[in-house]
């Protein structure tokens, strides 16, 4: 993984934070900034591709943005278009969801539906309005979650679960405060990290903390 922390910072970040390696990305900028944010934005190569924009794919995507294909999904869905998001489409289905939820407009969101699914959750979860939200369910899961974990207050979060489990991690783990959350809380796993890694401190990780492992 690259040196650089970080799922971003919410408000201002460095080009090169973010999602960076998952399992073999390089060069990628961050999962970005809500607010405001720069350069060649993406998930990246996940795996194997190239120069997607957007939250790309995990397995096999186009050019096209957003989160794509992830088990079966059309290439107009997902993250939107990362550096220029307005009225975004969904993300859509990763498993078995549909609707127009997501991200909506980072920057300014209100009452949007999570960010989506990767094996099946309710309706009106998730990122919700970021810088002034509250009681939203989490970032959701990838597989299961439980009720009101997750991002919650992003600026104002305390005791929050986390990112809940993308494979298999244990409960109150995760984002948490957003700035002041404890170094051991990560942004979870996907698949198979130790406790220490994930998302941390905005702002102010140390050089293991991070996304994770995909």
């Amino acid at each position: 993984m690259a040196v650089r922390d970080g799922n971003c910072s919410l408000g201002g970040m460095l080009d090169r934070d973010g999602y960076c390696t998952v399992g073999g990305l390089s060069g990628c900028d961050s999962y970005c900034t809500l607010g405001g944010m720069s350069g060649h934005d993406c998930y990246c190569t996940l795996g194997a591709m190239l120069g997607c924009d957007g939250y790309c794919t995990v397995g096999g995507i186009s050019d096209s943005d957003g989160y794509c294909t992830v088990g079966g999904i059309s290439c107009r869905d997902g993250y939107c278009t990362l550096g220029c998001i307005s009225g975004c489409y969904c993300c859509w289905t990763v498993g078995g969801m549909s609707g127009c939820d997501d991200y909506c407009t980072v920057g300014g969101l209100s009452g949007c539906d999570c960010y989506c699914t990767v094996g099946g959750m309710s309706g009106r979860d998730g990122y919700c309005t970021v810088g002034g939200m509250s009681g939203c369910d989490t970032y959701c899961t990838v597989g299961y979650m439980s009720g009101r974990d997750g991002y919650c207050a992003v600026g104002d979060v305390s005791g929050c679960d986390g990112h809940i489990t993308v494979g298999g991690m244990s409960g109150h783990v995760g984002n948490c405060a957003m700035e002041g959350m404890s170094v051991r809380d990560g942004y979870c796993t996907m698949g198979v990290l130790s406790c220490r890694d994930g998302y941390c401190t905005m702002g102010g990780s140390s050089g293991r903390d991070r996304y994770c492992t995909m």
